[in-house]
């Protein structure tokens, strides 16, 4: 498994200084603004493409290469999965120092912080157990459409939502139903083990997918 993660290793080394620069970039810029909301978002983005960045380099070997180590298909993926696991973990710790110097410099804490940080992460989950299985079922140039329809539709849903929730009756029956703190807190951290329960699935199917793949 140590050949494997040096393996994902030295084929991002090439972008490392890339990510690094943008990483700076957004850590100044946001911490500069006084917004680490600005912070999150832009490291779900760089997280994402961190994950996915060393698929390329093992399509273009034909997958071959890794099957004749000795190693297992189902390792193989396990690395895959830990690999985006440790971006999301990359995700996390940029968002949480991006709050504490936030704080430190203007003394005003960002309101609704972890739920915030619970719901980025359960997109980034949610993403890359979706993309992931398509990737190596169909290749990553699919992923990338898959990726585009799994931005473009959770926009119109929201779009929709906000027209419906504008209508009084359904307005007064929610708020009845959930207080709005307690509906907030209890929505993003549900969405979070959404996220977790999307991974563990999206595991089992990637195992199944490179298992009866033929290369």
């Amino acid at each position: 498994m140590r050949g494997l993660w040096l393996k994902d290793f030295y084929s991002i080394k090439m972008y490392a200084r890339q990510y690094l620069l943008l990483l700076a970039f957004f850590m100044i810029f946001g911490i500069s603004m006084g917004n680490s909301h600005y912070i999150m978002w832009m490291s779900l983005v760089l997280g994402l493409n961190l994950g996915f960045a060393v698929f390329p380099a093992d399509e273009s070997g034909g997958y071959g290469y890794m099957l004749a180590a000795p190693v297992s298909r189902r390792m193989i993926v396990q690395v895959r999965y830990l690999f985006g696991l440790a971006a999301g973990f990359l995700i996390f710790l940029c968002s949480g120092a991006g709050e504490i110097i936030n704080r430190m410099l203007s003394q005003k804490p960002t309101e609704f912080w972890l739920g915030e940080m619970a719901v980025v992460l359960g997109i980034y989950l949610i993403f890359v157990g979706v993309l992931t299985p398509v990737s190596y079922r169909f290749g990553v140039e699919k992923a990338r459409v898959v990726m585009l329809g799994l931005v473009v539709v959770p926009m119109v849903i929201v779009f929709l939502g906000v027209k419906l929730i504008q209508i009084s009756v359904i307005t007064d029956a929610l708020d009845k139903m959930f207080p709005q703190t307690q509906t907030a807190y209890g929505g993003t951290f549900a969405f979070l083990g959404v996220g977790l329960l999307v991974m563990g699935i999206s595991y089992r199917l990637s195992v199944r997918i490179f298992e009866r793949r033929e290369f």
